[in-house]
């Protein structure tokens, strides 16, 4: 087993160089130009750090990050040639922020670090970082974010009030043109509604694209190990185990999401909402731990595995959080391991 090293690793001589002659520059920007496409491409836009960090430890930083940032330029600058092509911005500020999520992933194995430990080093200090940047634009402003937000809601309405399908949604009338008609006409309560999830949402967000990234690339750590020497594996990731003391925090959100009303109003509420979601992702991690283990013990391989695991990520992420709750008393894995004859 390799010895862990806090500096980043690098394989024998020999063979690493022959793998980096197999490299071609094609295949970097070709690597990029496919995180540029998935950060556009709605849902999917959470696997466009997965490319980049493929990127980032086959090609290193400094051309990794030369390609990428030539692209980002690139679309921003087209974006600012000519009317129309305004949305092209929204493109590139993408692109930048799949590459900050890519540096961070990639790093951890670079640097032979435990993934569990770097995913929450990692999700913490972008998170700090996102929360300082809002906090210093709070300040700056000269209007408060909620009136900012409104007013690019509300511009945003209009361009959707302008569009050719918003037209003919409305002449074919019928209950779907009402319910747009009513959504578009409350900007208000859709930046009230944003602003009581945002530090869930952001927080959610940032370690579930954090750790996907890290498990699709530790699932497919063939095609960087010959670059690396890193001693964990997926199974080092998938044991995330939530720590005991977090149960007092979840106890605490319970508390004000259900008794919030009689506390103090609606506001503690969101307070306990919040503290619900953002500590759930911790017990998603471990539940889906032991939802592959469950896979595993039922010896379901390959295309099916990954086809339920994938299904299972979007569509029963609130069921694996509660399966790693409730983990702490009940240990499922225990039921897993077959007895010997």
């Amino acid at each position: 087993m390799a010895r862990e090293n806090d500096s980043y690793s690098k394989s024998t001589g020999p063979q690493k160089e022959v793998v980096l002659g197999q490299l071609s520059f094609g295949k970097l920007v070709f690597l990029c130009i496919i995180a540029l496409a998935l950060g556009v491409v709605g849902p999917l836009s959470i696997f466009a750090p997965l490319p980049l960090a493929v990127a980032f430890l086959l090609y290193g930083l400094k051309r990794t990050f030369l390609v990428s940032g030539l692209l980002a330029g690139i679309t921003y600058g087209v974006s600012m040639s000519a009317p129309g092509y305004e949305m092209l911005s929204h493109y590139a500020f993408m692109m930048v922020g799949s590459v900050i999520f890519a540096v961070a992933i990639s790093s951890i194995i670079m640097r032979g670090e435990n993934p569990v430990k770097g995913l929450i080093s990692r999700g913490i200090l972008i998170f700090g970082v996102l929360v300082a940047l809002v906090g210093l634009t709070a300040l700056v402003s000269p209007e408060p974010l909620t009136v900012q937000v409104e007013k690019l809601v509300v511009t945003g309405f209009e361009q959707i009030k302008n569009q050719p399908n918003y037209l003919e949604i409305m002449k074919a009338g019928g209950e779907p043109a009402r319910d747009l008609e009513a959504f578009l006409s409350k900007p208000k309560e859709l930046v009230n509604a944003v602003f009581e999830s945002v530090f869930a949402v952001t927080f959610v967000g940032v370690f579930f694209v954090l750790w996907l990234t890290l498990f699709m690339l530790l699932r497919n750590g063939m095609i960087w190990r010959e670059m690396h020497d890193y001693r964990f594996g997926l199974k080092d990731l998938v044991r995330f185990k939530a720590p005991d003391f977090l149960m007092y925090f979840v106890i605490l959100g319970f508390a004000l999401f259900i008794g919030g009303e009689y506390l103090g109003g609606k506001s503690l509420e969101v307070v306990g909402a919040n503290i619900l979601w953002s500590l759930g992702v911790f017990y998603f991690f471990q539940g889906m731990g032991i939802y592959l283990d469950l896979l595993k013990f039922l010896k379901i391989t390959g295309l099916l595995r990954s086809i339920l695991t994938v299904m299972t990520i979007f569509l029963a992420f609130r069921f694996v959080a509660i399966v790693g709750l409730f983990d702490l008393w009940a240990d499922f894995r225990k039921y897993f391991k077959r007895k010997e004859n």
